[in-house]
């Protein structure tokens, strides 16, 4: 068994009069370049060091999320440290970083959990020995049941909200399984909050998007499908889906691969990719297929109250290629 580490992380203070938390949830992942361009916070942020943490776990793979981090991340200094290193870092300033969080929506009958990889500024306050804290970006989640369960009853868990607190962000770093989460996957996720921090620019929330020159690529292409989305796949190709409608299949080139062979297609570069990528947050997914190439997401598309994955998610990514055509 892992030993369990102990840290101390602030918590998050969400600015809500530029940030939506819907906007998050509804993006694989999101950035707000253009709501913090106002404010000088952007500029600010360019000047910082950013902090990456990692799960524990993750650091036996060091050298391939700093391959990762190298490869995408352009907008400013970076320094990768330790989960309880944070403490260090929580009176100084000049310093962004990415850390795990959590969030609730609550709607009339709805409660979605959403745990991202987050991105926040931290800058000096009026008020001495104060920080406030800014989200610039997020990405969104796919973690194991426990993980959600343990986020959803929150309030239900004994002790003072800090407590409660520290208690999920050591769950995040010890014992969660985030499904979505490899270097190579983290390679594309900076790709996008990169490149989006630059142009100053918002994730934009289109229920479908999809690359008119690229998708259409993979009527001739592999499309790559990581190993936790297999399990999925395949339990439920004899299923109806939920709407009863079985969509004409995939029959483009598929093949399933491991982590570790996804992450090194990815980060190698050597003959680019493309590859799908599942995020399930409670009651809705995100479907993406990202390009190896220069890393850009290729096709996204967001399903509300449809949360498992389905051979009819990859019929219409077909239907969208052949459409193109």
């Amino acid at each position: 068994m892992k030993p369990q580490n102990m840290f101390k992380v602030k918590q998050i203070l969400l600015f809500s009069f530029f940030i939506s938390w819907a906007a998050i949830g509804k993006s694989q992942v999101a950035y707000f370049g253009k709501s913090l361009l106002n404010s000088q916070k952007l500029e600010v942020f360019k000047k910082t060091t950013t902090l990456f943490t990692f799960q524990y776990n993750d650091y036996a793979e060091l050298e391939k999320f700093e391959q990762a981090i190298k490869k995408n991340w352009k907008i400013t200094p970076y320094k990768i440290i330790k989960p309880e290193e944070l403490g260090r870092y929580d009176t100084l300033a000049n310093y962004s970083l990415f850390y795990f969080d959590a969030y609730t929506e609550k709607s009339d009958t709805i409660n979605n959990t959403n745990i991202i990889y987050a991105l926040k500024l931290i800058t000096p306050s009026k008020k001495p020995k104060v920080k406030e804290e800014i989200l610039l970006a997020a990405v969104a989640l796919f973690a194991d049941p426990s993980t959600n369960f343990l986020v959803e009853t929150q309030d239900q868990q004994y002790g003072t909200k800090r407590r409660i607190k520290n208690n999920i962000l050591s769950h995040f770093y010890n014992k969660a399984s985030f499904y979505n989460w490899s270097p190579g996957f983290l390679s594309g996720y900076l790709k996008q909050i990169n490149d989006g921090l630059l142009a100053s620019e918002n994730c934009n929330l289109d229920y479908q998007f999809y690359n008119r020159v690229r998708l259409p690529e993979l009527a001739k292409e592999t499309l790559y499908v990581p190993e936790y989305i297999k399990e999925v796949f395949s339990s439920r190709l004899a299923l109806l889906p939920p709407s009863g409608i079985i969509a004409e299949p995939y029959n483009y080139k598929l093949k399933f691969v491991s982590y570790k062979a996804l992450d090194s297609l990815i980060l190698n570069n050597a003959a680019p990719v493309k590859y799908v990528v599942y995020t399930q947050r409670d009651n809705d997914k995100i479907i993406s297929v990202y390009d190896s190439k220069d890393d850009k997401i290729i096709y996204q598309r967001f399903y509300p109250q449809s949360p498992d994955f389905e051979m009819n998610d990859l019929s219409e990514i077909k239907k969208v290629i052949v459409s193109l055509k």
